[in-house]
């Protein structure tokens, strides 16, 4: 997985968006769940409105090599969206709880959030989300991120997905692997 981040003014990462800063990032990865093979992209972007307040939109396109057909996702749930590696269709909604900090300690920059979701599409496609992250600068300009999703639902398969990504900080983006 490569990612890709282009980034304002900001303490350590996510919740630390002033107004009109931006944080953007590109993120393609290859995965694994139910013993398919599975590549993914998405497009993520933050706007700080000020206050504590930020818009966030994201756009995400799923391919399961094995029948599965592919899946777009966006922030609003409609059309299809890819449950585990079955599909949910038709209108629905998200609601979310979140907190996070961001901060330095010991003079590196850091990030922690958990995060609730709960997403249903018509016919039943109920699914619960959790997320965890933790992001840290480790020196010079090399930073490190951990975040765990674990998702429940009654049409999608359960799945724990981790991801663990080192990167550098270069002028006008974040490069990192993972």
């Amino acid at each position: 997985m490569a990612a890709l981040a282009v980034a304002g003014s900001a303490e350590a990462g996510p919740w630390a968006q002033r107004q009109g800063d931006i944080y953007a990032r590109v993120n393609l990865s290859a995965e694994r769940l139910d013993g398919e093979d599975g590549r993914r992209a998405d497009l993520y972007g933050e706007y700080g409105l000020g206050g504590g307040w930020m818009v966030t939109g994201k756009a995400e396109s799923v391919r399961y090599y094995g029948g599965t057909q592919d899946r777009d996702a966006y922030a609003s749930p409609h059309g299809t969206t890819l449950a585990g590696v079955f599909g949910c269709q038709g209108a629905g909604g998200e609601a979310r709880v979140s907190a996070g900090r961001s901060g330095v300690c010991k003079t590196r920059n850091y990030y922690l959030f958990a995060d609730a979701a709960w997403i249903h599409q018509e016919g039943g496609c109920d699914r619960q989300r959790f997320e965890f992250g933790y992001g840290s600068d480790l020196g010079g300009n090399f930073f490190t991120t951990e975040q765990v999703w674990l998702e429940y639902g009654r049409q999608s398969a359960n799945s724990i997905k981790t991801e663990t990504q080192i990167g550098y900080h270069f002028p006008a983006a974040d490069v990192s692997v993972g």
